[in-house]
C-alpha cells in the first residue's frame, strides 16, 4: 500500500514473494495495448485461435470469463476490447487484443515480458495476456504496483478505463441490439455490500483451483485450492493511495466456500485505517533558518544564516509526534566574506526510525559584504607576517649595521689619520724659544 501523493509505502507484507496474479495480469496488457496502438477506434480481427485454448480440455482454462464476443466478429474495435478487458475481466478480449497488437499470442506476451523488466519488475514472468493460471505466469504486490503506478502516471486513459462501472458493446449474434458489460470491482458500486468510499479501478483477479499436469495427464484429485488478488486505488479528501494484495484465499481452509471476499475486506480494511490514522505534516518551510556559519571579515556581521530551499511534507500516523523526526545537520566550515545570498551550503537530511525521509538543499540567507578596513588590515598583516617579508627584514637589518660598522670604521680612520697628521705638524713646526740664531 503506498500514498501516490508522497510517494511512501503504508503497509509492505510479503512484498517480493513470488505468487499468482491471476487476473491482475491484464493491467500489463493494456498498458502494453496503450502503448502500441495508435488508433482505438480501429477494428480488430478475431480469429478462432484467439478463442481455442479455452477449449482445448486444460482445466485451468475451462469456464473462463468472458464478454461473450464471438469467433471471427467484425465489428469489435480495440476500445470495445479494452472495456471488455477490464470491466467483465475478459479473457476472449485479452487474447484478441494480443493477437492484433503483437501479431500473435506469443508475439505479445514477449512484449508483456520487455516492458515488466524495463519497469524495473525483477520478479515477474508473463506466460499469457489473461492470468489463467499457469506456472510461469508469476507476480509480486511489488512488481504489480510498479506496472499499474507507471500506467496511472503515464496514460489517463488507463484509469478512465479501469474506472468505467459499465460499457456499451457492439451487436453480434447472440447480442443483435448489443449489450451491456459490468465492472467486477464491487468496492466501486454504492449499491454493493463490499462499497468502499472513494474506491477508483482497477482490476480483480481469482483462481478456484490450480490444477497440475501428473505423468502427462491433468491431476483433478489434488488441485490446489486457489486465491485471489485486487489492485485498486481510493482518494478521500486530497490522500490518495494504491493497493495491491495477491493471494487472499479462495475457500476456508477445510475446502468450503466462503461466505465473503476476503480481497475486498482487505481492501475496505486497509483503506479506512489509512485514511483515518495517517495526515499529512508540514516539516521544513521555504526559507526556514536551521542554523548560522561564521564569517571572517563580514561588514557588520561575523555569522549568515543557512536556510531551507524548499518546503517539505509528509505522511505521518497522526499519533506519532513531530519531534520524532531527526534533523541531521552538514558541517559547515568558517565563510570569509564577501558572501553571495544562496550559495549551496550541503543539505539537511530528514530521518525516522533510522531511515532518510528527505534532505533539503541549504542555502546561505543573505549577502555579506567585505569588511574594507578589516581586509586591508588583515592583508597588511600578512604582508608583514610573511615568511618574504621577515626575510626581507633580517637582510635589510644585517645590511644596516654592516653600514653602521663600516661607517665607524671609516670615521675611525679618519680620526686617527688626522690625529696623525696633526702631530706630524707639531714636530716640524720652528722651536721660537730655544733657537738662539733665531734670536740673534
Amino acid at each position: 500500500m503506498v500514498n501516490l501523493d508522497k510517494d511512501i509505502v503504508i503497509v509492505s507484507k510479503n512484498a517480493d514473494k513470488r505468487l499468482y496474479p491471476a487476473s491482475t495480469t491484464k493491467i500489463m496488457t493494456l498498458l502494453v495495448a496503450l502503448e502500441n496502438i495508435k488508433d482505438f477506434s480501429a477494428t480488430v480481427s478475431c480469429p478462432y485461435e484467439c478463442f481455442n485454448e479455452f477449449s482445448s480440455g486444460n482445466p485451468n482454462y475451462t469456464g473462463v470469463s468472458n464478454a461473450e464476443i464471438e469467433p471471427l466478429q467484425s465489428n469489435l474495435t480495440y476500445e470495445d476490447c479494452l472495456y471488455a478487458l477490464m470491466l467483465p475481466s475478459a479473457c476472449d478480449a485479452a487474447n484478441i487484443i494480443a493477437y492484433n497488437v503483437g501479431g500473435s499470442l506469443e508475439g505479445f506476451i514477449a512484449m508483456m515480458n520487455e516492458t515488466a523488466a524495463r519497469l524495473g519488475c525483477e520478479n515477474t514472468h508473463f506466460a499469457n495476456a489473461h492470468g489463467l493460471f499457469n506456472e510461469n505466469n508469476y507476480s509480486t504486490a511489488y512488481d504489480m504496483y510498479l506496472i499499474t503506478r507507471y500506467a496511472i502516471d503515464n496514460y489517463p486513459g488507463f484509469l478512465r478505463i479501469c474506472d468505467t462501472l459499465e460499457y456499451e458493446m457492439p451487436a453480434n449474434a447472440k447480442h443483435p441490439s448489443g449489450y451491456t458489460i459490468f465492472h467486477t470491482n464491487e468496492l466501486m458500486k454504492s449499491t454493493s455490500k463490499y462499497y468502499c468510499e472513494g474506491v477508483h479501478g482497477v482490476k480483480t483477479g481469482s483462481i478456484d483451483h490450480y490444477y497440475h499436469r501428473v505423468d502427462g495427464k491433468w491431476d483433478y484429485q489434488n488441485a490446489e485450492l486457489g486465491s485471489r488478488a485486487l489492485v485498486t486505488t481510493a482518494e478521500r479528501n486530497g490522500y490518495n493511495y494504491l493497493l495491491v494484495t495477491l493471494g487472499a484465499p479462495y475457500y476456508n481452509e477445510d475446502g468450503s466456500a466462503m461466505d465473503i471476499t476476503t480481497s475486498f475486506t482487505d481492501h475496505i480494511n486497509l483503506y479506512d485505517w489509512a485514511f483515518s490514522e495517517f495526515e499529512y505534516v508540514h516539516v521544513i518551510e521555504e526559507n526556514q533558518q536551521i542554523m548560522q556559519a561564521a564569517v571572517e571579515k563580514g561588514e557588520n556581521a561575523d555569522t549568515v544564516g543557512i536556510v531551507t530551499t524548499e518546503d517539505f511534507y509528509t505522511l505521518m500516523p497522526k499519533s506519532l509526534d513531530i519531534s520524532s523526526i531527526q534533523q541531521i545537520k552538514p558541517t559547515v566550515d568558517t565563510l570569509t566574506a564577501p558572501v553571495v545570498k544562496g550559495t549551496p551550503m550541503g543539505e539537511l537530511e530528514l530521518r525516522l526510525n533510522g531511515e532518510t525521509l528527505a534532505s533539503i538543499p541549504l542555502v546561505t540567507e543573505s549577502d555579506i559584504p567585505l569588511d574594507a578596513v578589516a581586509n586591508y588590515r588583515e592583508k597588511l598583516h600578512n604582508i608583514l607576517t610573511a615568511p618574504q617579508t621577515i626575510a626581507a627584514g633580517i637582510i635589510l637589518t644585517v645590511l644596516i649595521a654592516a653600514l653602521i660598522v663600516i661607517r665607524t670604521i671609516n670615521k675611525a680612520k679618519r680620526r686617527k689619520a688626522a690625529e696623525m697628521q696633526r702631530r706630524r705638524k707639531i714636530t716640524m713646526a720652528p722651536k721660537y724659544n730655544n733657537d738662539r740664531n733665531y734670536r740673534r
